[in-house]
């Protein structure tokens, strides 16, 4: 189900995404920020900073790596990607005209169809079987989408249009020169009027993107803080065995 209000873009409740930024803003608080706290009471506040940070980036170095690449963890079949999930593979729609004409410059197998190398899919072969329902179900949401447009409709409007007001006719496919997955299909909508035909390529997504992310970030913060721990870890044992006191500056 589509939420009646989306939020910044976004297709959630603009009320659900506050209440998740809410939750990681108070974890972070309850959680770290009073770790960091009882550690100021021993360090002192610079070096319980070190301490926090290089222990929780270390601890994001292990978790990340573990959502990326699982480490057997269940056995050899155990999942990888598990972590929070970038773009997923779809099938993107280019263009959508009435009729068999093309615009679309960006892939020059376009020009050619439906002759050679289009072909139609393989009830056999089970990739091309789920390629034609997520085509079909990428045209009719396309299409639903720019008619609810042009006739400025809500998704809330009881009388928008939706996916089975439109019926996908005919699908096939091509591989472009590099190696990029395209399909034409063919719709038309069930009260009438011109046939569609759409043009789409396959958009591999990029599933694992937020957990690099998050490893790229942790091993760089994590960089950066291990030799200032190192250097204050150091004065702070010259203080101990003998040096002098540094300046007060008040409580910690």
């Amino acid at each position: 189900m589509v939420p009646t209000h989306s939020c910044m873009g976004f297709a959630i409740e603009c009320g659900t995404i506050f209440k998740g930024a809410g939750a990681v803003i108070m974890g972070f608080v309850l959680f770290i920020g009073s770790i960091y706290l009882l550690l100021t009471a021993i360090f002192g506040r610079w070096m319980g900073y070190l301490v926090t940070i290089v222990a929780f980036s270390g601890w994001m170095i292990i978790h990340s790596s573990l959502w990326l690449f699982a480490f057997y963890g269940q056995g050899p079949v155990t999942p990888t990607n598990v972590g929070p999930k970038g773009s997923e593979p779809s099938w993107v729609v280019l263009e959508a005209v009435p009729g068999a004409g093309v615009s679309v410059d960006k892939y020059p197998e376009f020009a050619t169809y439906p002759g050679p190398p289009w072909t139609e899919p393989n009830p056999d072969d089970k990739d091309q079987v789920a390629d034609v329902q997520t085509v079909q179900s990428a045209a009719a949401t396309f299409l639903a989408k720019q008619m609810n447009e042009e006739l400025d409709r809500s998704i809330d409007d009881p009388t928008a249009l939706t996916t089975t007001n439109f019926t996908v006719d005919d699908i096939k496919f091509a591989t472009s020169e590099n190696g990029t997955g395209l399909a034409v299909a063919q719709a038309h909508y069930n009260g009438g009027g011109p046939l569609w035909t759409l043009y789409l390529y396959h958009d591999p997504g990029s599933v694992p993107r937020y957990s690099y992310m998050f490893l790229g970030g942790s091993i760089l913060i994590f960089g950066l803080h291990l030799p200032l721990l190192d250097r204050a870890e150091k004065r702070r044992k010259q203080f101990l065995t003998g040096g002098g006191a540094p300046a007060w500056y008040g409580p910690a």
